[in-house]
């Protein structure tokens, strides 16, 4: 798909008005450190320094639809305690309106955490996770009140989503209750389920993925065979069956019409965590549909947003505008990135408790002591980014005959390398405005410098907000110099 159709379908996300239904989360994140053993009982001292908080479950896919542009309305229930109150702030600083959402006071707001901890040079891990009780479906009371919303807020809206992650709020009556609503106000419908998404039966589109997919219709999916069996199925369920499948991409299955596969836009390899992509695919598909795409262009736009969304660590939400720095980097190598992106990826990587290491050069013809010299600073942290000098710096530098490899192919090839996260180019004499942008915690030079040859600039720079300057050693000999003299004779 051209950059200037995605662009024209991806502006029209902002006109969509979407009610989200469904099963409401509070994930709650600490950050922390191991201190001691407990005086008390035989257990870690877990000294808190962050907590992060955010909807999960349907509420991810509400926020998701939010950062994208769509005006979002959230149906669902939270109990009447102090979570309530924090997930239904955070919903709020997303853009999200909740006066759908009901007040259950028999139930308690569900809850889960993760305590992640770290500590001297030693990443950050999780050490226990948290959770509230499994919920029941609602019943009685809180079940009529949601349907009521329901039926409120349709005349609203543009599309019904329905997210079914933990069983509780989509019961049989919800479900008809949307089918109905959707039908009465010529909504679209699109549902997405862990384990019933067989259920779902009048909708327009189901958006499992292959194992939720064989799940719901009974079929243990292993291949294509027992996919397309599961497909076929669910195309009777719903009119079209948008299913998702890790590194092969999505396939989009209606009855009578030939599947239409598209790949994923991330390599395995470049995938950090896949968590809460699958709402972020529901999210772009259903505003993909609304905005005029074909099932062909939104299968596209559904991988591009997924693409954003695995590249991070934890659940996060993809804005329109990274969906569309996506689209237009397809043909640039996907580490190399522009300043504000890699500002971004790295207070994701340190709040994640990671050790970013910062290096720079101008990597010409890249041989042995390039790679050796890169494996080594990458093992001086956990993620490792590349400065890359310009074709007008290294010509500075050098001389007006290199460099021999463009910046372009230069960058192509580093990003290649499994030791290199990230990759930025800069024109500058000194790297002093990057490291004041990003503060990475390592700042790795060849052994061929001292601490007193190094730029003396860039060392007080690193050295003011606490990272650490480490010498690495090259491989004797090996230089792009030496090479091209040994070419020419």
């Amino acid at each position: 798909m051209l950059p200037n159709r995605v662009e024209e379908l991806v502006s029209a996300f902002a006109r969509a008005r979407v009610l989200v239904v469904g099963d409401i989360y509070l994930d709650e994140n600490v950050f922390g450190r191991v201190t001691s053993v407990s005086l008390e009982a035989p257990i870690p001292v877990f000294e808190v320094l962050d907590r992060r908080h955010n909807p999960g479950a349907a509420g991810n896919a509400a926020c998701n639809l939010a950062a994208m542009g769509a005006t979002t309305h959230m149906v669902g229930y939270v109990g009447a305690d102090p979570n309530a109150d924090i997930v239904l702030r955070e919903f709020a600083a997303r853009n999200v309106d909740v006066s759908g959402v009901v007040v259950a006071p028999d139930r308690p707001t569900n809850t889960y955490g993760k305590l992640k901890a770290g500590g001297h040079n030693i990443p950050m891990q999780e050490v226990l996770r948290t959770d509230t009780p499994a919920p029941t479906f609602l019943s009685g009371d809180t079940e009529d009140a949601v349907i009521a919303r329901i039926r409120d807020i349709a005349p609203q809206v543009d599309a019904i989503v329905v997210v079914d992650q933990v069983a509780s709020v989509v019961t049989e009556r919800v479900l008809e209750a949307v089918v109905s609503a959707a039908r009465e106000h010529n909504l679209l419908s699109v549902g997405d389920s862990r384990g019933r998404i067989g259920k779902f039966a009048g909708f327009d589109v189901v958006v499992p993925n292959d194992r939720e997919a064989g799940i719901g219709v009974g079929i243990d999916v292993t291949d294509e065979t027992t996919l397309a069996a599961a497909a076929e199925k669910l195309t009777r369920v719903a009119k079209v069956a948008a299913i998702t499948r890790g590194p092969a991409g999505v396939t989009v299955y209606r009855a009578g019409e030939a599947p239409i596969t598209r790949p994923p836009i991330v390599a395995p390899h470049e995938v950090v965590d896949v968590t809460g992509a699958g709402d972020t695919v529901t999210a772009a598909i259903t505003l993909a549909r609304l905005a005029g795409a074909d099932w062909a262009e939104t299968a596209e736009l559904a991988n591009l947003a997924a693409g954003v969304a695995v590249r991070q660590p934890n659940v996060v939400t993809v804005p329109a505008a990274h969906i569309l720095r996506e689209a237009r980097s397809a043909g640039a190598p996907a580490k190399l990135k522009t300043l504000d992106e890699l500002r971004e990826a790295v207070l994701e990587l340190q709040a994640a408790g990671k050790r970013v290491v910062w290096t720079n050069g101008c990597f010409d013809i890249l041989h042995a002591g390039h790679i050796t010299y890169l494996q080594r600073a990458a093992a001086c942290g956990d993620a490792l980014i590349v400065g890359l000098n310009s074709d007008a710096s290294v010509r500075a530098i050098k001389g007006p005959t290199r460099p021999v490899v463009p910046q372009d192919e230069r960058a192509i090839v580093l990003s290649a390398l499994e030791c290199v996260r990230y990759v930025i180019i800069f024109d500058d004499p000194t790297t002093v405005p990057l490291l004041e942008a990003l503060h990475p915690d390592v700042y790795a030079k060849g052994g061929d410098y001292t601490i007193d040859t190094i730029v003396q600039e860039e060392r007080r720079v690193v050295e003011s907000y606490g990272g650490a300057i480490a010498l690495v050693p090259g491989v004797e000999g090996k230089s792009t110099t030496n090479l091209i003299q040994r070419i020419k004779t």
